[in-house]
């Protein structure tokens, strides 16, 4: 069911289907919560809670500069109006910063981690040069980037022009900032902070975003999932495998042995 909560002032608007363990789903900048359509079965298995972050969707926008911290304030805000105690957040690409962010600011209130794609810090030129891309992109021309990353993210037409109408509803402002700051974001030398389970996936063939999964070394509790002759966009084109991970994450992780 869709719904909506309030920060500053501004309505900040979900989706809450299922029952069960709750993942909250963080979308990159831009893109929105429909990004995660392949995802929606998952609601089979467990509660899924898929926000709109500030500035994009059907959310208002609270701030045209967000930066990390005040997504972090968000979700902590939707959590604590849903009355949840404990969540598993689900991070994909730059929205990994975003649960990075939160997990480590909020220990106590996360219960695992997957992150699709995500990086501590950008460490590959590659990955720095598309980042600068997409800023000036979405500063010149939004329609032609939300035209592309949807039809980078879906082959099904419907869906495909449902999620580019989507991205046009965020704030290019917003857009441009929450890339410019998930660039700049650097939680590198904090992982070894982050003590809950956590599930890595990426594509093989992204090799400049796969080259960060040897940061989470330092994490005791990594697990990693690398999808061959795939690229990065694996929540929207390797769906099914994703959702198969994330039930064999739960599996391994979660469910008390007899």
């Amino acid at each position: 069911m869709p719904f909506y909560t309030n920060v500053d002032g501004q309505r900040i608007f979900y989706e809450d289907h299922g029952v069960g363990n709750v993942i909250l789903f963080i979308h990159p900048p831009g893109m929105g919560r429909k990004v995660f359509e392949q995802q929606q079965e998952l609601a089979e298995h467990y509660r899924i809670i898929l926000p709109d972050l500030s500035g994009h969707g059907d959310s208002d926008t609270v701030k045209l500069s967000p930066e990390i911290s005040d997504y972090t304030l968000e979700i902590l805000s939707l959590i604590d109006h849903l009355q949840l105690d404990q969540i598993i957040l689900f991070g994909y690409s730059a929205g990994g910063a975003v649960a990075q962010d939160f997990t480590l600011s909020n220990p106590n209130r996360v219960k695992g981690l997957i992150l699709s794609g995500a990086f501590p810090k950008v460490d590959t030129k590659i990955l720095a040069f598309q980042f600068e891309i997409g800023m000036q992109w979405v500063r010149e021309n939004p329609d032609s980037l939300a035209q592309v990353l949807s039809q980078t993210h879906f082959q099904d037409t419907v869906t495909r022009e449902e999620q580019r109408h989507h991205m046009l509803k965020s704030d290019p402002i917003v857009w441009y900032e929450f890339y410019k700051h998930s660039s700049q974001y650097d939680c590198s030398k904090q992982l070894e902070k982050i003590q809950v389970p956590i599930l890595l996936l990426y594509g093989k063939r992204s090799f400049w975003v796969y080259h960060h999964a040897r940061f989470y070394r330092r994490c005791s509790k990594a697990s990693l999932t690398v999808v061959d002759n795939a690229f990065h966009q694996l929540p929207a084109t390797q769906g099914p495998t994703v959702n198969l991970a994330v039930r064999d994450f739960f599996s391994r992780t979660f469910v008390k042995r007899k």
